[in-house]
């Protein structure tokens, strides 16, 4: 059996950011939790069911999960165009911190979903924080190309809705490190964040890692992504790099979503692997 609290806790700016725990009252809990890292812009909502399922599937099996919204993001204060990576980051250690507390959990990991994923290995490869393993879904590994084709997109959107193109991908760009954010599907693109994910160098940071971090491709093809090609030859123990099959859940809304019933399975056995014990 498992039971779920939304509630809300105090980060250290004092905002008020938006939480569900999923505690486990299963008889061989284990004394284990994980702070899931929410993707960013749609793909969080495009995510946010598998999200649900996984943390139940974890509840279910002994461990307790904490979801929640960063600043400026979902049901969390604040606003989109002023939070960054920064903020972010800041957000995973307090809401690590409050999972410590609150799921009273001997051992915390985190595991986050493509920018999310970026921000959790951010975060997890931090000495000071008191996290045991990261674990990353499809994790963005260039935030240059990564804010590029997101940019991009917005082109499309401005061809459909005009019939043609009113800012191209430089003039957007210069309106942001102006100081202007950029509506994109919604979102406020700020110079903060903006610059932040461009800068943001995720193999360096893979080069140094301790702690036991687990890459996983997911995708319908048995083939590495040429994104995640420079992790085979780290020669970072510490890292693991695997492939999943399965449909990449957080591109698009589906009428039924995956069951991810291969992601589940592998990441739960290395999880308890390496944190479980």
């Amino acid at each position: 059996m498992t039971n779920e609290t939304p509630q809300f806790f105090v980060n250290r700016d004092g905002q008020r950011l938006f939480s569900v725990l999923h505690r486990s009252h299963v008889s061989a809990a284990h004394d284990l939790a994980v702070v899931f890292c929410a993707p960013l812009f749609e793909e969080k909502l495009w995510s946010h069911r598998v999200f649900v399922n996984y943390a139940r599937h974890l509840a279910a099996r002994g461990v307790g999960v904490m979801r929640f919204d960063y600043f400026g993001d979902g049901e969390s204060e604040g606003t989109f165009e002023n939070a960054s990576v920064s903020t972010r980051l800041r957000d995973i250690a307090d809401a690590v911190n409050f999972c410590h507390e609150q799921l009273r959990a001997k051992t915390v990991c985190l595991l986050g979903l493509c920018y999310g994923a970026t921000l959790a290995m951010c975060a997890g490869l931090d000495p000071e924080l008191a996290v045991a393993a990261v674990i990353a879904w499809a994790p963005v590994l260039d935030g240059e190309r990564y804010i590029n084709d997101i940019l991009r997109a917005h082109l499309t959107s401005q061809m459909v809705l005009h019939r043609k193109i009113i800012h191209d991908r430089e003039a957007l760009i210069a309106q942001i490190l102006a100081n202007q954010p950029v509506n994109i599907e919604g979102y406020e693109i700020g110079r903060e964040l903006f610059s932040q994910m461009r800068e943001v160098d995720v193999l360096s940071k893979l080069r140094g890692a301790r702690r036991p971090l687990l890459v996983q491709q997911i995708a319908p093809a048995a083939r590495v992504e040429s994104q995640y090609a420079p992790i085979e030859s780290l020669g970072n123990s510490a890292v693991q790099f695997e492939m999943v099959s399965e449909l990449k859940f957080w591109t698009q809304q589906k009428s039924v979503f995956p069951t991810c019933d291969a992601l589940f399975g592998k990441t739960t056995d290395w999880l308890l692997t390496h944190a479980g014990k």
